[in-house]
């Protein structure tokens, strides 16, 4: 017992050792470019319960990158410029780190201080669509969540001559309702579609594609979602099946995902094939380009333990924005956004 006690405080030792030895070096350049907030800026406690993985920075910085590119290639145009956030959460999100989980007798080798030093805030779509050098002429987010919907509703006092409108509920429902009030002959537009789960009916995607004059941006949670509901046996329960097929538009998806093997005895059972991932996102990506016209090569987004979580996909009408999404999402993570310049809020 004695032994292992010891072996217990040398390995809690020696990571303690470690983190000192990481925080005394030099931060990573190019931390702010990347949407960070700065480290030695004390958030508001609202924020520090809206978290995001390390991950989300990939799929933030592709979204403002391709935003920036879209509103320089529309500014001298005059179209009504929409932009649609469906998922919006917060506007800022703590990124979970190391320490998260970490049990009583390690957080009590740090201070607080060096805790609060080591997190990092990072700015969430709705803050880095607003930001843009070339705004959009409205933007309208969206939340289930009432708390999250106020946090949004704080925009206003940060983009004064930004029009926003932030609703609460169903992000499903209420774009479905919006769409044929916005879909003037006048307007283009841009929706990001970021849902929680399996939560984006196709509908919804349906709705905007039929517009000829929205552009899609879709993490699609492929990896830590919908492949997950798709169990190995086929025997799926009934709510799960409802939202794939809201999901995916339609059953189709089923029979691509499962096959029927027959064993010595004659019996007859049915299995989750091993590629039934990549058929469900060739099949998904399809759609899209049915539907759109357009739809660039999907961009995997991966965990901490490089293990593919969702994709970033695109689908729009017009070639050249398919060609700028090609080049942005073909860079993965290794894409960074504009350089901040300063703006008129």
């Amino acid at each position: 017992m004695w032994g292992a006690r010891r072996r217990g405080r040398g390995l809690r030792c020696a990571r303690f050792l470690l983190v000192l030895v990481v925080h005394a070096l030099p931060p990573f350049p190019g931390k702010v470019a990347l949407g960070v907030v700065s480290r030695n800026r004390a958030p508001a406690q609202s924020h520090i319960e809206n978290t995001v993985g390390p991950w989300a920075r990939q799929k933030l910085d592709g979204l403002e990158a391709y935003l920036h590119a879209y509103t320089i290639a529309l500014k001298k145009q005059s179209f009504e410029l929409v932009y649609v956030d469906a998922f919006a959460g917060a506007g800022r999100s703590r990124i979970r780190d190391a320490w998260a989980g970490a049990d009583d007798e390690d957080l009590q080798l740090l201070d607080d201080e060096f805790v609060r030093s080591e997190e990092q805030f990072i700015e969430g779509s709705p803050h880095r669509a607003l930001a843009l050098e070339h705004p959009f002429t409205q933007y309208h987010f969206f939340d289930a969540d009432a708390g999250r919907a106020a946090l949004l509703e704080g925009l206003r006092a940060e983009y004064p001559a930004r029009k926003i409108s932030v609703q609460v509920g169903d992000a499903n429902e209420l774009i479905q309702k919006l769409v044929p009030r916005i879909a003037g002959r006048n307007t283009r537009g841009v929706a990001f579609l970021d849902p929680y789960g399996p939560h984006l009916d196709w509908r919804t995607v349906a709705a905007l594609g039929s517009t000829k004059k929205f552009e899609v941006i879709i993490n699609f949670p492929l990896g830590m979602a919908i492949n997950r509901l798709i169990t190995r046996s086929g025997d799926i329960p009934e709510s799960w099946r409802a939202g794939l097929n809201g999901c995916f538009g339609g059953a189709d998806w089923e029979s691509l995902v499962y096959a029927e093997r027959t064993d010595l005895f004659g019996d007859t059972t049915r299995h989750k094939v091993d590629d039934a991932a990549k058929r469900l996102l060739d099949h998904y990506v399809g759609r899209l380009k049915s539907l759109f016209g357009h739809a660039a090569t999907p961009s995997v987004v991966r965990n901490t333990r490089g293990v593919p979580i969702y994709y970033m996909l695109w689908a729009g009408p017009h070639p050249l924005g398919h060609k700028i999404a090609d080049y942005i999402l073909a860079k993965g993570d290794r894409i960074t956004p504009p350089k901040p310049r300063s703006i008129r809020r």
